[in-house]
């Protein structure tokens, strides 16, 4: 590798806070967008389910590549670039039908992204220090998009300007994507590696990654049925302005990165199946807070307060799965992880939006809240297989020697 750790980890986090600041421009407003156009929840469970299974049936394709090849920036740059001009090509199209293609090709773009990050950083970092890199690389990401939701919260775009908003997401994409032309040389081919598409076999024949896959997919499934429902809620029941989703975003990114600070301290030697149960346990109130509240203040409330959950997952579960891996199929278990999650969550998307249109078609958009309320009901259920995956611990040394503790 031609750069030293330390330069590579700071030319990372400058990509990944110019990339952050493209999408938050645009990204978390696309729901809110989608249900102004249509306000189905039939549409917003397709698009759901797409968003979550494509990407991940991709990236199974993508990670024996990755683990032969070692040329994660290379397939980072093209990734890149293929999400900038799709972020183009949004504004052009009011077709609700088009425009769930659209969103669905950018996420199967990004998610591939999202899987040669995580492995690069696997490849390129020890294990004493992959928590604390992810965990430095999302604090960046959300510091970048702090600005952005500032400013929005005082904008309170239209639909307009809404889709000027995606042309800007655009632009600054594509910039973003230059900064991997510096990176091309980082990585290398892993001599005799024979990853392929039968090692998504191999890696759910890890007992320990395998009841670990099972158990965050169950969880999932139950988490994905409220997501078709949050935009319509916000839309709909709780008539929120772009303003108020500004605010959301602008609370839960600032907890969220201060969390992130924090865990990339103290990471080191804490179980990961407490971490991951910790955090899962913590998602219970999305839904709750929603299908409770009559006005946004206790959504914000929650947003200012859900920041050290949603960081702990964020980290954690990749961290787990990297743990538990074979040394030479990082990729391979992460995309195996992420298909697995994928399907389930497509599952209860569907299951979630078309739920949803028959309650409000039966008695208005107060029914919003009952499936919100089933939601969080099936999310504390779920947290039961999560009790009964392996602790493996984050090492403070190597990780070999960590991984030979786990199968002892």
């Amino acid at each position: 590798m031609g750069r030293s750790k330390r330069g590579v980890e700071r030319a990372l986090i400058v990509r990944q806070s110019l990339a952050s600041l493209a999408d938050n421009l645009s990204a978390p407003y696309m729901g809110y967008y989608f249900a102004s156009l249509s306000g189905s929840g039939a549409l917003q469970g397709v698009l759901q389910m797409s968003v979550n299974s494509l990407p991940t049936v991709t990236q199974v394709l993508a990670g024996p590549w990755l683990d032969r090849t070692g040329k994660h920036v290379v397939l980072l740059l093209a990734a890149s670039v293929a999400s900038s001009i799709l972020w183009l090509l949004v504004p052009l199209t009011l077709d609700p039908l088009l425009l769930v293609a659209l969103i669905t090709a950018r996420a199967v773009v990004v998610g591939v992204s999202g899987l040669a990050l995580t492995a690069l950083v696997g490849e390129l970092f020890p294990g004493d220090r992959r928590g604390r890199v992810l965990s430095y690389l999302n604090a960046a990401a959300q510091l970048s998009a702090l600005p952005v939701f500032a400013a929005m919260v005082f904008a309170n775009p239209s639909l307009e300007a809404m889709r000027l908003m995606f042309t800007v997401s655009g632009v600054v994409s594509l910039a973003a994507s230059t900064t991997w032309f510096a990176l091309l040389g980082v990585g290398r081919r892993r001599e005799g590696a024979s990853a392929s598409l039968t090692s998504s076999l191999r890696a759910l024949r890890n007992r320990a990654f395998a009841r670990f896959a099972v158990a965050t997919s169950i969880y999932n499934f139950a988490m994905a049925i409220a997501w078709p429902l949050f935009p319509l809620a916000q839309r709909y029941v709780l008539n929120m302005s772009v303003a108020d989703l500004a605010l959301l975003n602008l609370l839960s990114t600032s907890s969220t990165m201060v969390s992130q600070y924090a865990l990339a301290k103290c990471i080191n030697g804490r179980s990961l199946k407490k971490l991951v149960i910790v955090s899962r346990a913590g998602l219970v109130m999305f839904p709750t807070v929603y299908a409770l509240a009559h006005d946004p203040l206790p959504i914000f409330a929650w947003q200012l307060l859900s920041g050290p959950f949603v960081a702990i997952g964020m980290v954690a579960i990749p961290l787990y799965a990297m743990e538990v891996a074979d040394p030479e199929l990082k990729a391979c278990y992460l995309s195996t992880l992420n298909l697995l999650q994928g399907i389930s969550a497509s599952l209860g998307s569907a299951l979630g939006g078309f739920h949803t249109d028959r309650l409000v078609r039966s008695a208005g958009w107060e029914e919003v809240r009952y499936g919100l309320a089933l939601s969080a009901a099936l999310r504390a259920a779920a947290l039961i297989p999560l009790l009964t995956i392996h602790d493996v611990k984050v090492p403070e040394g190597s990780r070999e020697a960590n991984r030979a503790k786990l199968v002892q």
